[in-house]
This record gives C-alpha cells, sequence and structure tokens, in this order.
C-alpha cells in the first residue's frame, strides 16, 4: 500500500470505515454513532473499547469516541447524551490529501428532532488520519426556521497502559467542577492520575495536554470552539456498577472529551459552527 486507503466493512456487525495508511497507522468508525472505535498508531491501540460494549444498535457504545449532540450528559430534555450517537449516520466517503486521508459521515435531524426539541438541525463528522495523527471535527448547521441552542462533545475513551504511571498533564493550577463531588469547585494540584473516580469540567486549556503512560506520551488539544474539556474515569467503585465496563476497566482508560456545555452554542437558521480535537503521538 503505498497511499491511504479507505474500505468499507462489517465488524462484529457494524458497518464500518477501515482506514488505513502505509505506515500502518489504522482507524475504524462505525456508522452507528459515527462512532470511531480504535486508532492504532505506532504499533500501540489508542482508543480504549470496553469488551461488553453493547453493538446491536440499542445502546450507545462504551469506547471509542461517541458524539455527544445535541445535548451534553442529561443537561436538558433530550435522552442523556443526545441522540446523535444512538443513530446511524450516512457515510460520504473519504478523500486523500498527501499522506492523509479524511473520511465523512452526516446525521439529519429533520424538524421537531424531540417534544422539547422542535428543530431541523445537520451535523457532519469528519475523522482525518495522518502519520502518527487523528483529528475528529464536529460540525453542525441550524437547517430550520426558528434559533437553536446545543450543547455536546466528543466523549474520547483514551486507552491506558501501566495505570500505575499513567498521568495526564497540562491542566495543573486549573480550577475545575467536580461532578464526582457534588460538583463542587476545585483547583486541580499536579497532574490527573487514575485511582478514585474522577469527572470534571475544565476550561479549554491554551496549551495542549499530555496523556503520558507506558505506551508513550500523546498530545491532546482542541479547537477554542469547544470551551471545556471534561476528564472522566470511574475509578474502582462506578467501574464494577456499570454493566458494560469489566470491574477493571476504569485502570485501562482515561475520557479526556473536548467539549461545549456550560455556555450553550446558539445557531440562528442557516448558521453553522465546527470544532475539532487532535490527538497526536509524539513519543
Amino acid at each position: 500500500m503505498t497511499q491511504p486507503q479507505a474500505a468499507r466493512t462489517v465488524w462484529r456487525g457494524l458497518a464500518c470505515t477501515q482506514i488505513s495508511l502505509p505506515n500502518g497507522d489504522c482507524v475504524r468508525v462505525s456508522d452507528f454513532g459515527a462512532q470511531v472505535l480504535s486508532w492504532t498508531a505506532r504499533g500501540h491501540e489508542r482508543m480504549f473499547l470496553s469488551e461488553r460494549a453493547v453493538l446491536n444498535g440499542s445502546a450507545a457504545i462504551r469506547g471509542g469516541v461517541p458524539v455527544c449532540f445535541p445535548q451534553f450528559n442529561a443537561r436538558g430534555p433530550l435522552p442523556k447524551h443526545g441522540l446523535a450517537r444512538r443513530t446511524v449516520w450516512h457515510y460520504e466517503g473519504a478523500s486523500g490529501q498527501g499522506d492523509a486521508i479524511t473520511a465523512r459521515w452526516r446525521w439529519e435531524a429533520a424538524a421537531p428532532l424531540h417534544a422539547e426539541f422542535p428543530h431541523g438541525l445537520r451535523a457532519e463528522l469528519a475523522v482525518t488520519v495522518a502519520p502518527d495523527q487523528l483529528r475528529i471535527a464536529l460540525s453542525a448547521t441550524n437547517t430550520g426556521s426558528s434559533a437553536l441552542a446545543f450543547t455536546g462533545a466528543l466523549h474520547t475513551y483514551l486507552a491506558v497502559q501501566g495505570a500505575d504511571i499513567a498521568a495526564l498533564q497540562g491542566l495543573e493550577g486549573a480550577a475545575f467542577w467536580d461532578a464526582a463531588k457534588a460538583f463542587s469547585p476545585a483547583v486541580q494540584s499536579g497532574a490527573v492520575a487514575l485511582g478514585e473516580e474522577v469527572d470534571r469540567v475544565y476550561a479549554r486549556s491554551a496549551q495542549p495536554l499530555e496523556l503520558r503512560d507506558a505506551a508513550g506520551t500523546l498530545q491532546i488539544s482542541q479547537d477554542a470552539a469547544w470551551p471545556e474539556t471534561v476528564v472522566w474515569n470511574p475509578g474502582p467503585a462506578l467501574c464494577a456498577t456499570l454493566p458494560d465496563m469489566q470491574g477493571a476497566d476504569w485502570m485501562r482508560m482515561l475520557c479526556v472529551e473536548a467539549a461545549a456545555i456550560n455556555q450553550p452554542v446558539a445557531l440562528h437558521p442557516g448558521q453553522h459552527w465546527q470544532a475539532a480535537q487532535t490527538l497526536q503521538v509524539i513519543a
């Protein structure tokens, strides 16, 4: 193989696109939820996907990069994390750009999406794979006749190798809201490490974050249009209660999510919004 390739395939019953680079890097994306399920770079799997993830379309898939849209968590009238991650997106094809390739998906919500969300809305997801790099861009267009507001996130489950040494750096001294502790405000002291439940919302860092573990260093950055960063790990107690995770899975993952939460994104009819998260293996 001398050029990046995107091939349609079926993986465990899911219609998927397999994106491959000449250097061996590869990404698998499911049409269900337009969800990245796997990213292999430098010989290591960089995404966590639970072995107990539900893959039959009856529930959101635990792992990879769920697209939380057009609502984050339960902060609104829609089901938790919106509807986009629970529906099939339309695959629009892929195009190469030098040593990179971009695959695209589209999600259409004709009004009314929901009794409490009577708007026309279109979302598009662009997944760009380059050597050692994965970029995921979400865009939204108000296709209806009335103004709307949405929240959302790229709920990125990063694989962790070596829970005892894994650490997320770059948030030191940053203020955050701690949902694991009754949404109390706090300030980050040192790196974020695995151990107890972590469910925190930070303002976006101006500098990229770095996840360091036994596999090396992964740099994580997000556009300014994602104003918040969510960091989540269930810890041992909560993980043991989640039916689509195994008891020790909390030691193998850390969610670092590009998000728009505190201030909903407002779109007038015809208006467009876009924001991306970029993952780069740097060591």
